[in-house]
């Protein structure tokens, strides 16, 4: 049963109860939280001993004694002279204890169950002992702190990691998830859930396996921090409606060639008049993508398609080539170059390694295809720090 039962059984208080535990007059089993927070189970033969150490304090028989006595039934006849003889010292205050005592035999040994018994029987009415338990504060706030150690490095890991996943949402326009790092970040708590765990069982090295799961606890901490942030590393969106809006670090925010190479107005639908005067909105066959990686360095592509009417592409062609003209002069190195490749004539401004082979290298592609058969145009922007461990977006793009 559990103490709260015990407490109303017994009339002791809980700390009355805990009290005696520690001083080892009784030994109930138990289960210990990851904090050190013990739950007692009492059989019936501990409720018992605790009713009979409750009758003894109300004799004045010492903790000690009456830790003697349950060890050795033999020493009550000598404890029992003690007791007599300190409560003769205060008659004045012991007079009814005293009567009741007189009446205990001096050759006879008795058990605590026999002695208690013994002291029960007085009909009239005792004033109850309480137990008077000295507050240790410098105990009390060693616990404490022990308490708040424990529970910052079982939570450490998850809470520093709930923070990370946190800001990097918040980070990005649209984040997307790295499931294999939520796995292995997830596999990090395991010695936090172990505690846990270990706290509810009764093995006997169970105070042993709890301490090297909190060692591993500590060391977790800074793994599962750092694989928090490869949780969310990128955002990343093909709905066209978000066209342009761009994560607020993404260096494409401060490009000016990219300002002017993308059409302010997505062109992905057009409101058409119809014959009998009214409008309708047509939406056209457009595509658009953008992605956001963001590591130790940096990966951006922006990709934005949409076929033009034929007026309109014209001028849209005429306009790109003469941005293209105007800004070879600042990529002197490379200029520009015109590639063809199946319907699609591509204009490539570059720093990087030349358009269509293998990346080795940082790079920067400035893309403006057009196909003049179906006067669909094309506007890319590829660019990576990473070292060649990234794919120009355009690559894989159907030519």
């Amino acid at each position: 049963m559990k103490i709260k039962t015990v407490c109303d059984i017994t009339g002791l208080t809980d700390r009355t109860i805990r009290y005696y535990i520690e001083e080892q007059l009784i030994s109930p089993t138990y289960t210990e939280n990851y904090l050190g927070r013990k739950s007692f189970d009492f059989s019936q033969d501990n409720v018992d001993t605790l009713k009979n150490i409750s009758v003894l304090r109300n004799f004045d028989f010492t903790i000690d004694e009456i830790r003697r006595i349950i060890i050795d039934a033999n020493t009550s006849i000598s404890i029992i002279s003690n007791v007599r003889h300190r409560t003769e010292e205060s008659v004045c205050e012991g007079k009814e204890k005293l009567l009741i005592l007189s009446k205990l035999s001096n050759e006879k040994a008795y058990s605590i169950d026999q002695l208690a018994k013994e002291l029960s029987k007085p009909t009239v009415s005792m004033i109850k002992h309480k137990e008077i338990i000295e507050w240790n504060p410098i105990k009390t706030i060693l616990a404490f702190i022990k308490s708040v150690i424990i529970f910052a490095i079982v939570w450490l890991p998850v809470a520093l990691s709930l923070f990370v996943v946190i800001i990097s949402i918040s980070d990005f326009h649209y984040p997307v998830f790295n499931y294999t790092m939520i796995g292995l970040t997830l596999a990090s708590f395991w010695p936090s859930i172990s505690v846990l765990i270990v706290s509810k069982t009764k093995w006997k090295r169970k105070k042993i396996v709890k301490r090297v799961l909190l060692i591993l606890c500590a060391l977790s901490i800074p793994i599962s921090f750092i694989m928090s942030f490869g949780i969310i590393t990128r955002s990343e969106t093909s709905d066209i409606r978000n066209y342009r809006r761009l994560d607020a670090d993404c260096l494409a925010n401060r490009n000016s060639f990219f300002q002017d190479l993308f059409p302010g107005w997505p062109h992905y639908f057009v409101n058409e008049k119809q014959p009998d005067g009214s409008w309708e909105t047509v939406y056209l066959d457009a595509h658009y993508y953008y992605r956001y990686l963001r590591v130790l360095d940096y990966t951006y592509d922006i990709y934005a398609e949409w076929p033009l009417k034929k007026e309109e592409f014209d001028k849209e062609v005429a306009r790109v080539q003469a941005l293209y003209n105007s800004h070879a002069e600042i990529y002197d190195y490379y200029g520009y170059r015109i590639v063809q490749k199946g319907n699609y004539t591509c204009y490539f401004l570059y720093d990087g390694d030349p358009p269509f082979e293998k990346v080795t290298d940082n790079y920067t592609y400035y893309i403006f295809a057009y196909d003049e058969t179906n006067q669909i145009v094309r506007y890319i922007l590829c660019d990576s720090l990473e070292n060649g461990v990234d794919k120009p977006f355009y690559l894989s793009l159907d030519w």
